[in-house]
């Protein structure tokens, strides 16, 4: 497929809904570069030798690194040609994107792609997840007001990929996503 001009799509959900995965499928088919708010938080709690955990009680002390996550996502977004998938990006990017998606999937099977993809037991999954979540959603609402009814809000499409494999999402995902760039004329 040709590379549309200027296209920024968002892709938001909370963790291990399969946001980046779906991203760089998106990326790829339409010929668009794909920027991740998690990979960068994954590489800033790398380069500080933290646990994602750790990174995130540390940003409950100063809005800095989320600020700074938050600008890059805006920055990439507006140099169009574009996936960028995390948590808020459908927000921080609601005056930029074509097009805003939102994820969902029930906590026990998020859960459960997070412990295998980070080879941890469901337990140890479950312990970070939630509680980074439970750090960055109180995070949201002191920083920025917000809360995650206000991200899905923002959203042109909010789906439930339960009973759904990679591949069945990606095909309801770039269908709608044709059919918006259409509407669009691009």
């Amino acid at each position: 497929m040709t590379n549309p001009r200027n296209i920024v799509i968002a892709l938001s959900g909370l963790h291990g809904v399969g946001k980046t995965t779906q991203a760089k499928k998106i990326a790829k088919f339409f010929g668009l570069r794909h920027v991740s708010g998690g990979m960068i938080f994954r590489g800033l709690a790398g380069s500080k030798n933290l646990s994602l955990l750790s990174l995130s009680e540390m940003a409950e002390n100063s809005d800095k690194i989320d600020r700074s996550i938050d600008g890059a996502m805006v920055e990439e977004g507006k140099k169009g040609d574009v996936v960028v998938d995390s948590m808020l990006s459908v927000w921080f990017l609601e005056g930029i994107a074509n097009i805003k998606i939102f994820l969902t999937i029930p906590d026990n099977v998020r859960i459960e792609r997070i412990a295998k993809r980070d080879d941890k037991s469901y337990q140890e999954a479950y312990n970070e997840t939630l509680g980074r979540e439970s750090s960055e959603i109180n995070r949201f609402k002191r920083y920025y007001n917000i809360t995650l009814d206000d991200v899905k809000n923002v959203c042109d499409l909010v789906l439930s990929i339960q009973g759904l494999n990679e591949d069945e999402v990606f095909s309801i995902l770039k269908y709608y996503i044709q059919i918006r760039l259409s509407n669009l004329g691009q």
